[in-house]
């Protein structure tokens, strides 16, 4: 009986406390201002290499001061800065999104379209906040390309700047950026009362020590002065990577490492060669645009062939081919895929993709002889960090593995509004 009684209690007063623990939670302040960084070719081993050069006030503040989640990726394959920038602030990927690149094929009129040509599928960050004040809220963006910009903008900002370098002065562009911030806080008063605001800003990271050195200075610049002017505890800075880099130097026919050309145009005539042979002359594939094939429908219809069939003869012959490791249909992976298919399916838009991907062997080349095209395959990336700091965060070092798609619950949740509509992820504290 005592030992009931006792268990009882010792469960009464656990209840208490996480209760009280709770209760304190939900009564802390939201922070004032959120300021969500992203940067473009920002890698951990970069930032490493070149952490003598930083000062206290930027890279070495936050990564000792925040958390630091060391093993960060994006959810699904190839990011550019688009693609990338687009899953920061939706919480999810291009399958949902609709943002699979800079650009990509106009299934109508079978022409390149740029990515600040149309408008996100699903609501971000900024949006829900918007909706979440009632309009009340202040948010920009500033970005050194126009791309970036867009994207981070999305549907409701209250201004958003693309930064052209100053060719007088060859200003460096991340200074500006951090310029046009402060001044935008400063005028706009963000951060002045109790309804958070929202600022996206963009980076550029380049590929030297100099470059690593100025990007230092211009978010130590940055967060010193909005410290200063909000409190570091209504400050909620958040930092990542685009995961997107410029390719290295090829080097590998110099090795005598593995590497071969896979050119999509004449694959393309060589599978439409293939498919007339089976079903009579036609021109069954009618464009191809980076690793994708796209189906001439109307033909397909007329002559009564089914994708079912088509995918299937196509399939056959394209893992023929010197380079190709596996051949993806569109209708497949909308429709059912295994663990191992699941970032290709992120990758995929059913409206802005071709009915073909085409993924060939790591240190191929794909390319594209009329349009000059060509990319490097490569399975590894680069590491990068996301790096949250301010707001009363704990200084802590996290190298389990994490995605880019939880930055957005996470910054919901810590000022208390929805995630964006598209955004399954969970916060990652």
């Amino acid at each position: 009986m005592r030992n009931h009684l006792y268990l009882s209690i010792t469960l009464l007063a656990v209840l208490g406390w996480h209760a009280g623990a709770q209760a304190q939670v939900g009564t802390r302040q939201a922070p004032k201002l959120v300021v969500s960084i992203t940067i473009d070719q920002l890698r951990s081993d970069y930032l490493e290499t070149f952490a003598t050069n930083y000062s206290a006030e930027g890279f070495k503040r936050i990564l000792e001061e925040g958390a630091v989640f060391e093993n960060a990726s994006y959810p699904f394959i190839d990011p550019d800065r688009a693609s990338a920038i687009t899953t920061v602030v939706t919480g999810t990927t291009p399958f949902y999104h609709s943002i699979t690149g800079q650009q990509w094929l106009d299934r109508s009129s079978l022409r390149p379209v740029n990515c600040t040509d149309d408008q996100l599928a699903v609501t971000t960050i900024g949006d829900e906040l918007k909706m979440a004040t009632d309009g009340a809220a202040k948010f920009f963006a500033f970005a050194p390309t126009q791309d970036l910009a867009f994207l981070s903008a999305s549907h409701v900002s209250d201004g958003t700047e693309w930064i052209i370098p100053s060719k007088k002065n060859k200003t460096p562009i991340n200074q500006d950026i951090t310029a046009k911030a402060l001044a935008c806080v400063s005028e706009q008063k963000l951060g002045a009362d109790d309804t958070p605001d929202l600022l996206c800003l963009s980076y550029d990271a380049g590929r030297s020590s100099d470059s690593y050195t100025q990007l230092d200075q211009a978010i130590g610049t940055l967060i010193s002065t909005l410290e200063e002017q909000i409190g570091k505890e209504q400050l909620l800075v958040v930092l990542t990577s685009t995961g997107s880099y410029t390719s290295e130097k090829d080097e590998y026919t110099r090795y005598h490492i593995p590497t071969g050309q896979f050119d999509i145009k004449r694959t393309a005539n060589l599978l439409n060669m293939y498919l007339g042979a089976l079903w009579g002359q036609g021109q069954y594939i009618e464009a191809c645009y980076k690793n994708q094939l796209f189906y001439n429908h109307q033909l397909l219809e007329s002559k009564r062939i089914s994708m079912t069939d088509i995918i299937q003869r196509s399939q056959e012959i394209l893992c023929q081919l010197a380079g190709v490791k596996r051949v993806f249909s569109g209708l497949q992976l909308i429709n059912g895929i295994n663990s191992d298919q699941q970032k290709v399916r992120n990758s995929y838009h059913p409206q802005r993709c071709g009915d073909l991907l085409i993924e060939v062997a790591p240190g191929w080349h794909i390319q594209h002889e009329d349009t000059g095209y060509d990319k490097l395959s490569q399975l590894s990336t680069p590491s990068f960090p996301i790096i949250f700091y301010g707001a009363g965060i704990k200084a802590t070092r996290v190298q389990t593995p994490v995605t880019t798609d939880r930055i957005a619950p996470t910054i919901s949740k810590a000022i208390r509004i929805r995630a964006p509509n598209a955004c399954t992820s969970e916060p990652l504290f």
